[in-house]
């Protein structure tokens, strides 16, 4: 259903690799709406942590970064709609 750009998903996966290395195959997943709302949860914590931690220059000003993190919690946010 979403369509990430190749580079996005390499950054979305080395995050999950990271953070939560049992959620990787979310990257391959065609269609998000499939994922368990806990998941989603878990998806949005990691996420916003992410944002928290690398998503804003030294004036906390948000960065390209973090433009993107806020796109997927915004993504994941929509399921829960």
């Amino acid at each position: 259903m979403y369509n990430f750009k190749q580079d996005t998903k390499e950054l979305l996966q080395k995050i999950l690799m990271e953070n939560a290395p049992e959620l990787v195959w979310v990257v391959d997943c065609k269609d998000f709406r499939i994922l368990e709302i806990e998941t989603i949860h878990e998806l949005r914590d990691i996420l916003a942590d992410e944002l928290i931690e690398k998503g804003f220059d030294e004036q906390d000003n948000i960065n390209d970064f973090g433009r993107i993190l806020e796109e997927w919690i915004d993504i994941f946010g929509d399921l829960l709609a």
